[in-house]
């Protein structure tokens, strides 16, 4: 008899993309996952009680630069306690007010409830990242903070003007995928 649930991997019989299509952040307060068993993708999400678009309960997308996004993820261990790292890197361009106002917004996130992200690679694949409260039950807390996140002018006219922004979270397995469509969460916003 095995201590642990073995499973296989299946490689995929094909091309793998990389990369990030796109990114919608959320408050992780305002919206519930359904989740068939415990190891299922997530299959639903919807606001929760309380949680109105005219209170700002939706999502909310972040049109970053083409081709300048990525997820990293890194498991360590200490002892049997196991750590996964998150980090979201995107580029934000040009250096103004509506950038000013995204980063105050990000870190105050961060330091309250908090960033949610839903993520779709270019693959199509969507995952959730810094959700809260999965099948109307409180999940232990993930929170995705801004850190590291910097940016500039560059110093003749074709460098980057603009924010490379920084998002990380720390959680205890790596991010659930979303079997829904982008279409359902583009109803969200």
């Amino acid at each position: 008899m095995l201590c642990f649930t073995a499973q296989g991997y299946t490689r995929p019989c094909g091309g793998v993309t990389g990369g990030i299509s796109d990114i919608a952040t959320f408050d992780p307060s305002d919206f519930n996952f359904t989740q068939t068993t415990a190891t299922s993708p997530y299959s639903a999400i919807a606001l929760r009680a309380g949680a109105t678009a005219e209170d700002g309960g939706k999502m909310y997308l972040v049109n970053f630069q083409p081709d300048q996004a990525e997820w990293k993820w890194k498991q360590t261990k200490n002892g049997c306690a196991t750590k996964y790292e998150h980090e979201f890197a995107f580029q934000l361009p040009e250096n103004s007010n509506l950038l000013t106002n995204f980063l105050q917004a990000i870190d105050s996130a961060g330091c309250c409830c908090g960033l949610g992200l839903a993520i779709r690679l270019n693959s199509g694949k969507i995952f959730i990242a810094g959700e809260k409260y999965v099948n109307a039950a409180s999940i232990p807390k993930f929170i995705v903070a801004q850190d590291g996140s910097d940016g500039g002018t560059g110093k003749v006219f074709d460098e980057f003007n603009g924010g490379n922004i920084v998002l990380k979270g720390n959680y205890s397995r790596n991010l659930r995928e979303y079997s829904g469509t982008w279409a359902s969460l583009e109803a969200l916003m």
